[in-house]
């Protein structure tokens, strides 16, 4: 089973984008996850949206609503079965998480546990 996380977004003024999220669910609410202003906006409905900096303009695949982030057990044997291009691995207090290239080369994070983050779970 496969659970949602939350959906990553780079944009190029993270406070803004939370003004503009909060009129656009009418409300909600969020929190600073790091120095650099990385945040988590979560609508009234629980939809979690991570807000990063974006990294460069040139670059398309860092702009955007991008990366997809899931969790499921045994991620990297799902990845490696269905031929999926592994780009980096990173760890988290609770356990690996994998960054793959989907057929169309689209960025997913899938985290090899099932607990939520403290990230998300508020």
């Amino acid at each position: 089973m496969t659970s949602f996380d939350h959906i990553e977004v780079h944009v190029n003024n993270i406070n803004n984008y939370i003004d503009f999220l909060k009129k656009l669910f009418d409300g909600g609410e969020f929190k600073v996850l790091s120095e650099n202003g990385t945040s988590m906006f979560k609508s009234p409905e629980g939809l979690f949206i991570e807000l990063k900096k974006k990294e460069t303009a040139a670059n398309s695949i860092l702009s955007g609503f991008c990366q997809p982030c899931l969790r499921k057990i045994n991620a990297k044997k799902f990845i490696e079965e269905n031929n999926l291009e592994i780009v980096s691995e990173a760890e988290s207090q609770n356990g690996k998480i994998y960054f793959f290239k989907d057929f169309e080369g689209v960025i997913w994070h899938l985290k090899d546990y099932e607990e939520r983050d403290w990230t998300n779970n508020w």
